[in-house]
């Protein structure tokens, strides 16, 4: 079956508010967000900051070796700088590299990350730092949630989609053969530091993917985000490309701190990632993650509007936001496959699975439904496509 969207009729509902519009003021010179987290650290957005990592981190009493682990695409690129920047500071800095892609987010690469540390004679006076995007990211912080019980490490992220959203949180895994994710822990960072001018040299398809989260943040902090990224599409060239990361920085922040283990408010930030994971394994990890999480919104906005009370002008309104960052909005995976794989995400509880579902413009909900009744919604919701 083909999963895809039709155009609604107008009709006006009440939703059900669940997090609020307001997002954390932000200090509109030096970008600097804190985290209100165990430990507390702070989001550091700013042009030109790789060549200052080093001087960063000592005024952290960041102390002992880093480690940099970055991938064969991003440490061409940018490994030298971050180096020079870490030896200027007195740092005496080893790096490791990763084959790029999402195939290395494994229990087979975190083993030889591991492996890596322990023959070069780490200790947990030293540090990790995460030089790359998502997937560099979040088996960085798993090693150095494991590696010892526990060391210290740094997010250095280098896609759009890591800035606004994976460096954030302290969420580290990898994946397992039955799905995304599946192996890991919260391990919060000792700081995140953001430069957006890494971001000329991210492929096309990446930052487009990256688009996918901060779409997303539109449904669930503030509705303004909508209206400007209407008017200009993001873009590397984005004169308000800073802002826009920050003001997803800062909602993150928000709910992270509000709910730093997921027990609640935080599962919001999963809108179109438990249908997205099963896309992502239908195809063997080449879908683009912010892909996948596009076409998992649109999917979850299709339902609110069939059967959760989202008004069809704010459902249509998303899709065009979507569209117009050249974003996927449907899918030719067959539902079923979908379905079974969200059988497996975290959020599913035995017979029943938790789904976040927008239900008005910067508003959405959590909703816990049996499968089966989840299945059902889905199929009459595209059942006359």
């Amino acid at each position: 079956m083909k999963s895809s969207l039709h155009h609604p009729t107008n009709e006006s509902v009440t939703a059900t508010h669940t997090i609020g519009t307001e997002a954390p003021a932000l200090h509109s010179d030096t970008r600097r967000i804190v985290v209100h987290t165990e430990p507390t650290y702070t989001v550091h957005i700013e042009h030109g900051l790789l060549a200052t990592v080093g001087h960063h981190m000592r005024a952290l009493s960041v102390t002992g070796h880093p480690v940099i682990i970055t991938d064969t695409h991003v440490g061409p690129l940018y490994a030298d700088t971050l180096v020079s920047s870490l030896q200027a500071a007195d740092y005496e800095p080893l790096v490791y590299t990763l084959p790029a892609g999402e195939e290395s987010k494994s229990p087979e690469q975190l083993l030889h990350i591991l492996n890596f540390l322990a023959d070069h004679c780490i200790t947990r006076r030293d540090v990790l730092i995460a030089l790359g995007g998502g997937v560099v990211g979040d088996i960085t912080g798993f090693a150095a949630a494991t590696y010892m019980r526990g060391i210290a490490y740094v997010q250095i992220p280098t896609s759009l989609l890591a800035m606004v959203d994976s460096s954030v949180g302290g969420k580290t895994a990898v994946n397992l053969p039955a799905g995304k994710n599946l192996w890991g822990a919260f391990k919060q960072p000792r700081a995140v530091f953001c430069d957006p001018d890494v971001l000329h040299t991210l492929p096309r398809e990446e930052f487009i993917g990256g688009c996918g989260e901060v779409v997303k943040y539109t449904f669930l902090d503030n509705p303004a985000l909508l209206g400007l990224l209407t008017k200009e599409p993001l873009t590397p060239q984005s004169s308000h490309l800073t802002d826009v990361i920050a003001h997803c920085v800062a909602a993150k922040a928000r709910i992270v701190a509000a709910d730093e283990t997921e027990q609640g408010q935080r599962q919001l930030l999963n809108l179109g990632h438990t249908l997205a994971h099963g896309l992502e394994k239908y195809s063997h990890y080449t879908m683009p993650h912010g892909y996948a999480v596009a076409i998992g919104i649109a999917l979850m906005a299709h339902l609110g509007f069939t059967h959760y009370g989202l008004p069809a002008e704010e459902y249509r309104r998303l899709i065009e936001l979507l569209r117009a960052h050249h974003l996927p909005v449907t899918t030719e995976v067959p539902l079923d496959y979908i379905l079974e794989a969200a059988r497996h995400d975290k959020k599913s509880h035995g017979l029943d699975v938790t789904i976040i579902v927008p239900t008005s413009h910067g508003h959405s909900e959590r909703i816990t439904v049996p499968h089966a009744t989840l299945a059902e919604q889905l199929t009459a919701s595209l059942a006359d496509v």
